[in-house]
């Protein structure tokens, strides 16, 4: 914006006309921006109800595999399982907003869900996730996806995304090469060394979030060891009592259930399973 000083500088040195013409288009140009905001805040008003399929759907018309979204996200039955533990487990009798921690986003359905989950109990409740953005199930730029599904249902300003890897650089799809839906097969060993990221989020994130946290999803490297030093992190971040939320608590992740079953020796109490989703609780040291 131009100052007022200005502004009587340019019209004792301009012609009339041109000083009129540039009031005139500033005016127009004031009006326009004020004429978007408020088309803004009336399509906001419109928010789109969040659901899971209407999470899927979204996802698939803009030509993504239905195969590789469904598979690659946490079920529906699971997601409502941890609505319902997360409402009898977070009794907050203060009314303050909640906030969550999603570590590894895939493209956005489980991350969306926990959003729209929050903001229902509190509309200033905010979820943090955390995800490095590389290529999953042959999807290049997931995250892109993520941003999207978010804005679709208006959920974008209850969210913050963190771009990075949890604690050190890793393989990305798990060391697993893949065949995508077009054939073409990606190796995650042939593209660790041009993919970049931020690192150590979760550390990062203790410096000015350390146990601010009411509850925490993990569901990203499959590695053991790797998940053991991010639940380690996770604690610190967590409140007492926090939630802590686990995906692939199975026989099929048999490294996630080991992982699964050595916090119960660790100051952690299992308080809910679905036989996909593991939910504990944090106790003392």
């Amino acid at each position: 914006m131009i100052s007022s000083q200005v502004a009587r500088t340019v019209k004792n040195v301009l012609p009339h006309g041109l000083v009129m013409k540039y009031v005139l288009s500033e005016a127009a140009r004031r009006r326009r921006i004020a004429a978007h905001d408020s088309a803004h805040v009336s399509v906001a008003a419109k928010q789109i109800p969040y659901s899971y399929s209407a999470a899927i759907n979204f996802l698939t018309s803009s030509g993504l595999s239905q195969r590789q979204v469904i598979g690659g996200s946490i079920p529906e039955p699971s997601l409502s399982f941890c609505s319902k533990v997360l409402d009898e487990f977070l009794l907050t009798t203060d009314g303050r907003p909640l906030i969550g921690l999603h570590v590894g986003n895939f493209l956005g359905v489980s991350l969306s869900h926990f959003v729209n989950y929050v903001r229902q109990r509190n509309d200033k409740s905010v979820v943090v996730s955390i995800d490095p953005d590389l290529t999953h199930r042959g999807i290049e730029n997931p995250q892109k996806h993520v941003i999207a599904i978010l804005n679709h249902f208006g959920l974008q300003g209850n969210t913050v995304i963190c771009v990075g890897y949890s604690t050190s650089k890793s393989l990305s799809n798990d060391g697993t090469p893949f065949l995508g839906d077009n054939g073409v097969e990606y190796d995650p060993y042939a593209r660790f060394q041009s993919q970049q990221s931020c690192e150590d989020t979760l550390s990062n994130l203790c410096l000015t979030s350390q146990g601010k946290f009411d509850f925490a999803v993990v569901d990203g490297n499959h590695e053991g060891s790797y998940l053991r030093r991010e639940t380690a992190i996770v604690r610190r971040l967590l409140r007492p009592e926090g939630i802590l939320i686990l995906d692939d608590v199975s026989d099929t992740w048999t490294e996630i259930k080991a992982e699964y079953d050595g916090l119960l020796s660790n100051g952690w109490r299992a308080i809910a399973a679905d036989g996909r989703v593991g939910v504990l609780q944090s106790g003392s040291e």
